[in-house]
Formats: structure tokens, C-alpha cells, sequence
């Protein structure tokens, strides 16, 4: 293995271990602080939230796989082969900054969401809807930080692979963002409609 791609390995790991020590980080805090586990998707109760709670116990053995295979799997291989107008270190740290963005943001939205935040949907306790800071641009900015983690990944590895990973991450992720919004709909009323009025969910200025 050359020093480029011992390099574009350490900038993908770096964001997956960054990713792991955010959100443990933020569930420590609300744990010790207001002694609430926000990982209530462990301890789902319907149908859909346990269905999605499989998900992304798969989504997170395959981002190991992915990580494993493009650093040690032949480079032969079709799935790893690197789109070659973007196979640089220039593009790999563009990636890199892409990706760190990408944690900014869910470390953003996750401070602003406070004892609120939640991974999964809770049932069992009414959270107060959030609505200053990033939330009066946008409804879900965690979720799009981890599509621009995503996208850096990609850019750092732009493998036929990675990009079936982010898209397969979008659909899961986007499924569970309508889950989520229609049980706020069931539990703010019109609060939470006005605020969908007037927000987008992924970009201020497009109705997606």
C-alpha cells in the first residue's frame, strides 16, 4: 500500500471513530446531566422503529466492511476501483473537510436539540420541539451532517461502493425522517405543522 491510500484510510477512519465519539459523548452527557438515555432505538417498541433499529446495526457492520475492504481488499476489485478524475490527495482532504463539516453540524444540531435529542423515537417521554438555532432553517441538520460525512467519505474513497453505502444510508435515514416527523405531527399538532410550513427538511431554499 502506498502513502496516498495509508493516507486516505487514516482520514476515513478518522471520521468514523469522530462519528463513534460523538455520539457517545453526547449519550454520556444526557445520561450524567438529566439522567436520560437518549438511545431509545435499543429499546424500540413498534414494528418499524425495531425494523430500523436491524438497519442500522447492518448499515454499521458495512461501514466497518467498507472501511476494511478499501484498505486492505485489491484495489482490482470493481467495487473499489477509484473514479479517476477524482483519485487525489487534493480531493481526499477536501473529502476529509467535507466529512468534518458534516460531525460540525451534528454536533451543532445536537447541543441545540439539548435534553431533547433522541436516536430513535421516544414513546415514553414528550420532548419539547426544537425550534432556534440550525432548526429554524432546517428540520433535521444531524441527518444532513451525516450525508455530508457520507459524501466525504465518498470523495475520499469515490469507489462504486462507497457510493451504493451513501445511497443505501440515504434511503434508510430519509424513511426514518418521515417516521419521525409524522409521530411529531401526532404529538405537537399545530405547532408542528406551522414549523413545517415555514422549514425545509434537508435545505432552507429546496422543498426536498
Amino acid at each position: 500500500m502506498n502513502t496516498n491510500r495509508v493516507v486516505e484510510s487514516c482520514l476515513a477512519v478518522a471520521l468514523f471513530v469522530g462519528y463513534l465519539g460523538l455520539w457517545r459523548l453526547k449519550r454520556w452527557r444526557d445520561i450524567r446531566r438529566h439522567g436520560i438515555d437518549p438511545e431509545v432505538l435499543a429499546r424500540a417498541s413498534t414494528p418499524m422503529q425495531r425494523f430500523f433499529a436491524s438497519l442500522v446495526r447492518f448499515i454499521t457492520i458495512l461501514v466497518v466492511a467498507v472501511l476494511s475492504l478499501h484498505s486492505f481488499a485489491p484495489e482490482t476489485w470493481v467495487p473499489l476501483v477509484r473514479l479517476a478524475t477524482l483519485d487525489s490527495p487534493i480531493v481526499d482532504w477536501v473529502g476529509f473537510v467535507v466529512g468534518v463539516v458534516g460531525l460540525g453540524l451534528c454536533g451543532i444540531a445536537q447541543a441545540t436539540m439539548g435534553s431533547s435529542w433522541r436516536v430513535g423515537i421516544d414513546h415514553d417521554r414528550e420532548t419539547k420541539l426544537v425550534t432556534r438555532g440550525l432548526y429554524q432553517w432546517i428540520r433535521n441538520p444531524t441527518y444532513l451532517g451525516l450525508h455530508l460525512l457520507n459524501l466525504g467519505l465518498w470523495l475520499i474513497w469515490p469507489t462504486t461502493l462507497v457510493a451504493a453505502y451513501a445511497v443505501l444510508f440515504f434511503v434508510v435515514m430519509d424513511i426514518q425522517v418521515r417516521c419521525e416527523e409524522e409521530f411529531l405531527m401526532g404529538v405537537h399538532g399545530e405547532e408542528f405543522t406551522a414549523y413545517r410550513s415555514r422549514t425545509r427538511r434537508y435545505f432552507p431554499w429546496f422543498r426536498f
